[in-house]
């Protein structure tokens, strides 16, 4: 069947964030062939956020409020039981659509139909206010078909900018409501594994960066979680490989390091605050990494010396920069008013 507006819904889902979350409906209402849209409110603790939007946007949106707090992933289920098509773009209140989104995925739909899922390309909105694009694409042509084995390996489908077939998502058990962190590649995985995916070339969202602590993922990075549970996800997508399309791959975490070096600059902002159990594993991916420059190398051969210690010691220089960082920009701004 031939993917249509009217079978299309995107939900914007809401908690706390009342300084994003007008311009993420906006874009989702201001598409250039317009489709419905709700706002799922995860039972926030802000009172007042519902007034704010409704008075806003009127009969244009429905609103819907969550009973009880569900969590970041059991929220997306919560979005699947509220919407009343056949497909379903989940936007997080921090981000923004493009325009073209929703015509974008039509047209991809049409060019590649059948899969259970489409997304596209998001640039990055930074906290200097300034948008950088998404690096081009080397495909060779305007949309990819997404091979499992390389999937499994890595997530493709960045937030926002997915569209994804309801059913599709019911009849694989939706998402795991006590996901973590990886809940959104879990779920990507294991739709394109049971119905294929397809990604276009085109930029269709803008992700917004920021370091609030209502953040999961910094949450992560300050335990030091983030490689960890990203590693237990690649080990549950090649089991699904094994067990779905008989692929025998094993996990390889070094060379995984080989093409994607832990960020030294994550370890040295939140090692302080790491177990001794997460700055002792953290610091043998770290020194495992293929170094991508001097500085990285010279890092490395610290921590091969001296133990994963001097990552919390490396902490107070990064907080000086951090700092030194900050008060330029402040003196700059006062300088210019």
């Amino acid at each position: 069947m031939e993917l249509k507006p009217e079978h299309i819904t995107i939900a914007v889902t809401v908690f706390s964030r009342r300084q994003f979350v007008l311009d993420a409906i906006r874009s989702a209402l201001n598409q250039t062939v317009p489709v419905k849209v709700i706002v799922v409110e995860d039972c926030g603790l802000d009172s007042s956020i519902r007034n704010l939007i409704v008075g806003e946007f009127g009969n244009r949106i429905e609103y819907f409020r969550n009973p009880r707090n569900r969590g970041l992933f059991d929220n997306w289920n919560a979005c699947m039981e509220y919407c009343r098509t056949p497909w379903l773009s989940i936007l997080h209140d921090d981000d923004l659509l493009h325009p073209n989104f929703v015509e974008t995925m039509l047209a991809l739909a049409k060019t590649v139909p059948g899969r259970a899922l489409y997304f596209g390309r998001s640039s990055q909105l930074k906290e200097d206010e300034k948008v950088y694009s998404a690096p081009a694409v080397s495909w060779g042509k305007s949309w990819r078909d997404i091979d499992p084995i390389e999937f499994a390996e890595c997530c493709f489908v960045m937030f926002p900018g997915n569209l994804f077939c309801i059913e599709g998502a019911r009849s694989i058990g939706g998402v795991r409501p006590n996901s973590y962190y990886t809940g959104d590649w879990d779920l990507w995985f294991r739709l394109a594994l049971r119905g294929g995916a397809a990604q276009t070339a085109a930029e269709v969202a803008v992700a917004r960066s920021h370091y609030g602590q209502d953040r999961g993922s910094i949450h992560v990075d300050q335990k030091g979680w983030r490689w960890a549970l990203e590693n237990a996800q690649r080990k549950r997508n090649l089991t699904l490989l094994r067990q779905q399309k008989g692929i025998q791959i094993s996990f390889e975490r070094t060379k995984h390091l080989q093409k994607s070096p832990i960020p030294s600059r994550v370890l040295l902002r939140y090692a302080r605050g790491y177990s001794r159990r997460m700055l002792a594993y953290n610091a043998w991916l770290f020194t495992h990494s293929k170094p991508p420059n001097a500085g990285y190398a010279v890092l490395q051969w610290l921590v091969r010396v001296f133990g994963p210690k001097i990552l919390k010691m490396g902490f107070c220089l990064w907080e000086r920069r951090w700092h030194d960082k900050n008060q330029l920009v402040s003196d700059a701004s006062k300088r210019d008013f």
